[in-house]
Order: C-alpha cells, then structure tokens, then sequence
C-alpha cells in the first residue's frame, strides 16, 4: 500500500466514524420552530381575546357593544405577527442554503456494504403565500365558534411541499356604523364674565334701618270652617237675578224683590255671586254678593273658642264659609282669562289685578347678563318696560317703539310711530298694543324680525292709563277732570265701544278682578265689566277719596274670599271686601302712597322713601325701611321676597317676612322709566339705555 495510500482511509474501515444525517437534523429543527411558533401565536391570539395582550390601539369611534361580539383591530398584535413570520421564512431559506451546500437533494448516497438503503429525503419549507401583501393578522372571533375564513394559500394539490400553517390575523376596516350614533357631548359654555358697567353696592343706600312704628299682633289661624247656607235680606230695590252666576247669562223670570229675605247656599270660587233661593215657585237664582246682606247667623260649628265674632277675621255673617257652588252643566262656562306665559311682563303691573305678584325674583347675584351689547336708542327711553315672549318693548323719545332680545339684548325690530309715550305697553294674547302721541295706541303683532300692524286707535281725550283686559275688551282710562273716562272697545272692532263716564279727575291704572273692575280716581268704583249690558256699578266705595295709587285685586283673600287694597288722599291705606266694598280694615300709612303691591301673607306699600309691610288679616305694620329715594319700579314681590328700583339705580333686594336687605345692587345711571322683571332677568331703562342683569330665580 502506498504512503498515498495508507493516508486515505477507505469509508468502509471499522476505524471510520458513521457519517451524519444532516438534512433530517436541519428537517428536525425546522419542525420545532414551526412548532414553537405555532404555540407562541396561539398564546399571542388567547392573550388577545382576553386582554391580556397590549392595550389595543384607540378607535376613531366606539364600537357599540352587539350580541355578537366583534373584535377592534388589534395593530401592535398585527405588527409583531408579521416580524415572526418574517423570521420563520428567513430561517427556512438559510436551513434550505446551508442543506444544499452539506448535500444536494439530486447527489447519489453512497451506502456502505451491508447497510440497509436509505430514503431520499427532502427539505419541504413553509409556504408562506403572498396573494394579499397588504393583508394583516386576523384574531378569529372567540364566541360564537369561529368560521374559517378563505383562506389566501394555494389550495393543496398546488401545493408541492408540507405548509406550515400559520393563523392569519387579518386587519379590518373600521366598523359599520350602527344605527346608535355616538353620542356628542356638547360643552356648556360659562356664563360671559361680568364686563363694564359693574353691578355695585349702592353708595346711596348703605344697609336700610329699620322703622317699627306699630308691634305686629299675633295672626289668628282660620281654622276650615263650612255652613250649608246663611240667611240674608236683599238691597232696597228690586234686584235682577240670573240662571248663572254672570251678567252674561239669561236674568230670571222675576226680579228679587227689595227686602226680601232669602238663603244663599253657596258662592262662586272668587265669592262675587251668591248662589240663593228662592223666588216664586221655589226657583233658584244667582245674585251678586254685594246685592244682599247676609246677617242674622249663628256662630258656625268649628269656630274656635273664645274668638271675636264681631271681629273680620270671625264674622259669622262672612260668606267665605259658604261652599262653591257648582255651574249648572246645561250653562256655557264663562271664558277665563288667559294665563300670563312664564317670563312674560305684560301689563304695566304684571297682572291685571295690579298685584305686583310674581312667580320668581332674580337673586342676590345679579350680573350683566347682555355683556357688552345693550339696547340703545336713538334718545332716552320713555315707557316702562314689557316682557314678551323674546320681546324687550319699551318706547323711546326718537319716537320708535324697540323690540330687544331677551337673551342677548340685541335689536329684533322697532317701529317708527314718529311720537312716544310715558305709559307702558301692553300685551295680550299676541297683540302688542304701544300707547303713542297724546291719544292713539299702535296695535301689532310680533313676526320676528318686525311687527306686523293689526290697528291705529285713535282715542278723543288723551290717554290716562295703560291698557288692561278683560276676555275680548280693552279697557283704557282718557280724560281729566270731567272729561274723564273708562273706555272699554271690542278687541276684533276696536271702533265698537262703550264708556263709564262717572270719574271727575284723572283714572289711575284700573284692577280687574273676575267680571268686575274697579274704577279709581276721586272715588273708587267696583263696575261690572259687560259695558255692552249698560255699565253696572256694583259698588261705591263711601270710605275712599281720591285714589292717589293704582288699586290692587288680592284673590283669593285672607279675610274675605277676595279683598280689594287702596291708598288715598289721606294717606291711609284700605282694605275692601271686593265683592261688597265693606270695609275691612285701615292703615295709617302718613305719607305719599306709589305703589302697592300683595304676596299671600303681606301688603307692600311703598312711598316717601319708605317700604312697609303690612299684614293682611290685622292691617298692623311687620316692618317698615328706607329706600333712600322714590322708586321707578316695584315693589315686585313673591312668596319670601321683594325687589324695588329706585330713581337713582338702587336695586335692593329683602326679606319679605323680616324687612331684612338680601342683596343690592346699582345701575350705572339714573332708571328714568319703570323696569319690568322677566324670571331670572331685571329689565331696567336708562336714558337711551335698557340695561340687561341677569341671577337665579
């Protein structure tokens, strides 16, 4: 054997170590990373539909949660899916490159002798198919049982070795929008801040002191009392009755003879008609309360012990004990008046009872609520103000009448009546009716962004009061001195009219109250409102002498079932019974009385600088403070307060059963014409200004 030789070592020498199977051990390892591949992604997908896996990325909108479940796109999962894929593809081609290199798959094995012949083998790499480059992973969904989906492989008789199958996790579009629209949450803006002219405390008025001059008596309770009927006696004339309790209704066949005596069983819920019996052949009747006297009576089961009945309060000859009566069914319910519309001011005393009465008052922190836009004129404001709906109406010396936001003050429309007036406007059931000139009122209707007109009404005496009504009627007050006069027109045909003609000096502002209205000038006069019946006086007062305030209608009343309140020229104030004109009692007020003004429990009298409260059931003085100037405007009072204006700016703001100051504040500039309040807003004219102030109700 040559040295060539004996360095050559036959394969067939015991000595020689068996040679390797390499394609089976790169085969092997190739199984075992598509295999622990395979457990990484079922990990990865659990994790997934349990959350345990990254925070998905945030959608656009939020998927709405539906019976069945739909997976949000998971794109971290999808990225991190796609790298291992990578990875797997990268390492099956470098095994392939390295097998190839160690033994080509087409070399002939050479066998050693005696061995048993192997079987060609061959590298079978994973199919990784690329029909969708752009397609993401897809986490199949969970519950219900998945269904499986296309998938974008070569189907397997295309298939020239084993496939690895990896889970595609498939990115999809956005969701449907369901029929549930994502909410949208709209901000709420703050209120604008507080800008120049500032609400101040009022420099004039430092904190009022009080002035007691009477010690208020205890009020007695008025326990429920009810009788069947009370004995009366009618007037000294023959009276008219009717079958319903109105003028408007049909009179009975027979008058109700003077001094007749009769039982009345009940009443109307104001108690302005008595519900009596019994003319001939027992027939029954309505008469008016003040058309008879009731007296005579017991003291009603369930007075209490030891009262006065010869006091008001404890009057057993009081009607208020009688039980409503109802209408009888066969009868045309008489029309009611209109409900005032929350927020509205529309009568120069907000009602027509002139009562002062509102549902709400702004609180303590009042603020501009107009920022820095406020209703301007071309010259000073006139009139006081009324509230309309988003109407602020208010009549100005450049002789148009304005229209102003509510809200934000800015200009809706104004009217050039070419002449202005220093009474308010009035609105009712949508017309605005603008007294205007000496003797004409301008009728309109708001649309918006102007008026439209309806009528011009020419009066023949300048104009005295504002307008009020009563149903379809308009009532307005013209004249002086003996040319004074109540007029009252047909809403529909204002040239329609009739006239109560017995005043000789100049009307206040009348009160209404259910079908009566009381006349005030230098007497006071309860008239029946159907002027077309010829008017009716119903009562006349003999205790009051020329009203020096507008009268106030309090229903329903304290003492009586409606109370009349009024000041005169001697400087007391009165209550009436409203349906009689009896005399309840009378307050020594000893100054200029404005204003008056009546909660449940309380009359309001302002003047001389001066605001009292008065009981209702005694007439004796709670409090009594100093507003440091004549008013402009109020008082404007609810169940626990009351609100003025003075002349110079003051708003001030107490407690209605205490006299206590709750609030104050200043206009910039002097109120020269009567504010109106609207819930939550104070409308307050000054010079060619309304200024807007905004609080809580």
């Amino acid at each position: 054997m040559s040295t060539s030789g004996r360095n050559c070592m036959s394969l067939t020498e015991p000595s020689y170590p068996p040679p390797r199977n390499r394609a089976s051990a790169v085969l092997t390892i190739s199984i075992l990373v598509a295999f622990f591949v395979l457990v990484g992604l079922s990990w990865m997908w659990f994790a997934a539909q349990n959350g345990l896996l990254l925070a998905p990325t945030a959608t656009a909108t939020a998927t709405p949660l539906a019976a069945t479940r739909t997976p949000t796109p998971d794109l971290r999962a999808t990225n991190v899916a796609g790298d291992m894929l990578t990875q797997i593809a990268f390492a099956a081609t470098s095994l392939a490159h390295l097998t190839s290199q160690i033994m080509p798959v087409d070399a002939p094995a050479t066998v050693q002798p005696g061995a048993p012949a192997e079987t060609q083998q061959s590298l079978q790499l994973p199919l990784v198919s690329m029909a969708d480059p752009q397609s993401p992973l897809h986490i199949p969904v969970q519950n219900p049982p998945p269904v499986q989906p296309e998938s974008p492989l070569a189907s397997d008789a295309e298939m020239t070795a084993t496939a690895i199958f990896i889970p595609n996790v498939s990115q999809q579009g956005p969701p449907t929008p369901t029929e549930t629209p994502t909410p949208v949450v709209v901000p709420t803006l703050p209120p604008p801040p507080p800008v120049t002219p500032e609400i101040l405390a009022p420099t004039e008025t430092p904190t009022p002191p009080f002035v007691a001059p009477f010690t208020p008596a205890p009020t007695a309770t008025v326990l429920f009392v009810q009788v069947a009927e009370l004995a009366a006696v009618s007037r000294a004339t023959n009276t008219t009755v009717y079958i319903g309790p109105s003028t408007f209704y049909t009179p009975t066949a027979d008058l109700l003879p003077a001094y007749t005596s009769i039982r009345v069983r009940g009443r109307t819920q104001s108690g302005d008609w008595l519900f009596g019996c019994c003319l001939n052949n027992n027939q029954i009747f309505w008469v008016r309360a003040a058309h008879v006297t009731i007296a005579g009576n017991p003291v009603p089961v369930g007075f209490p012990a030891g009262v006065d009945t010869n006091s008001v309060q404890w009057d057993p000859n009081n009607p208020k004990w009688l039980p409503v009566y109802p209408l009888d069914p066969v009868l045309t319910p008489r029309p009611q008046p209109t409900m005032i519309p929350l927020g509205d001011y529309p009568l120069a005393r907000y009602d027509r009872g002139n009562t002062g009465r509102l549902p709400a008052l702004p609180n303590s922190s009042l603020q501009n609520g107009w920022g820095s836009i406020f209703g301007q004129a071309g010259q000073s404001f006139r009139s006081p103000v009324a509230v309309s709906g988003p109407n602020v109406l208010s009549s100005s010396a450049d002789g148009q009448l304005y229209s102003l936001n509510r809200e934000t003050g800015t200009q809706r429309w104004r009217v050039n009546l070419n002449n202005s007036s220093d009474l308010a406007p009035a609105v009712n059931d949508g017309l605005i009716y603008a007294p205007y000139a000496p003797n004409r009122i301008y009728v309109m209707q708001d649309a918006g962004n102007s008026a439209n007109p309806v009528s011009d009404i020419e009066l023949p005496a300048n104009l005295a009061t504002s307008p009020t009504f009563s149903n379809d009627v308009v009532f307005v007050g013209i004249g002086e001195n003996a040319d004074a006069r109540l007029v009252a027109m047909k809403r529909d045909n204002v040239n329609d009219r009739r006239t109560f003609e017995d005043p000789q000096a100049k009307l206040l502002q009348p009160a209404i109250g259910q079908e009566t209205i009381f006349v005030a000038a230098d007497r006071l006069w309860a008239v029946d409102v159907n002027f077309w019946l010829n008017p009716e006086i119903i009562w006349l007062s003999p205790d009051v002498a020329t009203v020096i305030a507008p009268p106030v209608y309090a229903y329903p009343g304290v003492i009586r079932n409606a109370e009349l309140y009024v000041a005169d020229a001697s400087l007391n104030v009165h209550a009436l019974d409203a349906n009689t004109g009896l005399r309840l009692w009378v307050h020594p007020f000893g100054s200029q009385v404005s204003t008056l003004a009546v909660n449940d429990a309380y009359v309001f009298i302002a003047g001389g600088g001066l605001l009292r409260a008065v009981s209702r059931q005694t007439g004796q003085a709670l409090w009594t403070v100093q507003t440091g100037g004549a008013l402009s405007g109020g008082p404007f009072v609810t169940a626990d307060r009351v609100l003025i204006v003075t002349q110079s700016g003051a708003v001030l703001i107490y407690d209605a059963t205490t006299g206590g100051v709750l609030a104050s504040a200043t206009v910039p500039a002097a109120v020269n014409a009567a504010p109106a309040v609207s819930q939550d807003w104070l409308f307050a004219p000054s010079g060619n200004t309304i200024f807007g102030y905004r609080g809580t109700p």
